[in-house]
């Protein structure tokens, strides 16, 4: 396969953490403990600078982990982090912001799920949060689908 074919026209230039808030009474966690975990992501319109547009995306996680007994409060995760992404200039604004939204939320994400893991495993005496992969495609296609008037 020649991957030169395959490869995004978009480059990741660099992200930074913007805040990291941790509520956490357990002292550990199991396979057992029932999680759930949100997504929102917004981007930036394209910036032109020197031949090239950049982009910057803003995603915050969050994540909670619920106690045998459900009446106390959750413990709690929140990351927010920022990613800045680059094209040439030559591709349209719309497919900009398609590949800003999709490669780099996919990114984004990753780099999301792993932090998370790191500061679970050192929060808690045994176990660390693992977040599945999400498909960012259908993330954005929900996420934009028409809402039903109730």
């Amino acid at each position: 396969m020649d991957f030169n074919k395959i490869v995004a026209d978009l480059d990741f230039v660099g992200s930074s953490i913007h805040s990291v808030e941790i509520k956490a009474d357990m002292i550990k966690i199991s396979s057992a403990t029932k999680k759930s975990f949100g997504l929102d992501i917004k981007c930036s319109k394209p910036l032109l600078k020197d031949d090239s547009k950049f982009g910057k995306l803003l995603m915050q996680v969050d994540v909670s982990l619920f106690k045998e007994n459900e009446e106390l409060e959750p413990d709690t995760f929140r990351v927010v982090i920022e990613g800045v992404f680059k094209a040439s200039n030559e591709i349209t604004d719309e497919k900009f912001m398609e590949l800003l939204n999709v490669n780099g939320g996919a990114a984004l994400f990753s780099i999301a799920r792993s932090k998370i893991e790191v500061l679970s495993s050192t929060t808690y005496s045994e176990g660390k949060i693992v977040l599945p992969m999400i498909n960012i495609l259908q993330y954005f296609s929900e996420r934009n689908a028409p809402k039903d008037e109730e």
